[in-house]
């Protein structure tokens, strides 16, 4: 099942996933979205179900608040919620069982399940964590554009979910952080930018940052207008918490030293 496929055709109809602009940050957008030069990126089933069931519920979710239907929004900010914990699962599982390839005696590649690895028409570990934090993303900036007017439970559920995702990504860059390699001796591994230097995560982690930097955005824009003391904490507390996952981020995998 290919995400891009049943994602796009939401994005072209109704606009709901956002795509990171490159120009302007030096990454380039979402995994989930762009696929790179070769096409859409094909992403292991255990992880792309979860992807595409959870982008469906946050579009159920807006459908159901501008119709003022709270209780339906609220239920469907939930499955979202369930389906954004399960898809980080997914990509753990993945991460832990990502086959080691060293070179064989003879100078070939490993092979795993009998196809040589490399081979795989699948996304790497690298891309698929990507799609993830994306969704992470999603469900952020989603609840995030639906809370200046939402009141009790709504406004709730829309905190949770905000919070559901922020604490999901601070915990896979924390984990993710764990299994990386060290960068190499006098060397870097990313750029603030998100722009590569090596492959790895030290490629895939900064490409997190314009992410970041949209909901920051996106959160001084929404207060700067009028909006209720409630959904104003929460857009306050997530923002400090962008910060510290920034700070984060570009301390796991720093800067590369400007050129000159």
């Amino acid at each position: 099942m290919r995400l891009f496929k049943l994602v796009a055709t939401l994005a072209v109809v109704i606009g709901l996933v956002t795509v990171a602009s490159a120009a302007g940050s030096g990454g380039g957008p979402p995994a989930h979205i762009a696929g790179g030069d070769a096409g859409p990126l094909l992403y292991p089933s255990l992880v792309n179900v979860r992807l595409v069931r959870g982008e469906a519920a946050l579009q159920r979710a807006v459908e159901y608040a501008d119709e003022g239907q709270a209780d339906k929004a609220v239920a469907s900010l939930a499955n979202a919620r369930l389906h954004v914990r399960k898809a980080w699962a997914g990509a753990k599982y993945l991460i832990d069982n990502a086959p080691a390839a060293p070179p064989a005696s003879d100078g070939s590649v490993g092979r795993m399940s009998g196809a040589p690895i490399g081979a795989s028409p699948y996304a790497s570990i690298y891309d698929t964590a990507l799609a993830v934090l994306s969704l992470q993303h999603d469900a952020a900036s989603t609840s995030m554009g639906l809370i200046d007017s939402a009141k009790g439970t709504l406004l709730s559920s829309l905190s949770t979910t905000i919070f559901t995702a922020l604490n999901g990504r601070d915990a896979a860059i924390a984990y993710i952080h764990s299994k990386a390699p060290p960068p190499a001796a006098g060397g870097r591994v990313g750029r603030s930018s998100g722009a590569p230097v090596a492959g790895g995560w030290g490629t895939a982690m900064p490409k997190v940052l314009p992410q970041l930097d949209d909901e920051m955005q996106q959160i001084d824009g929404t207060l700067a207008a009028t909006i209720s003391s409630g959904a104003s904490k929460v857009l306050k507390a997530a923002e400090l918490q962008d910060v510290k996952s920034q700070k984060t981020l570009n301390q796991f995998w720093p800067p590369a030293p400007a050129e000159g």
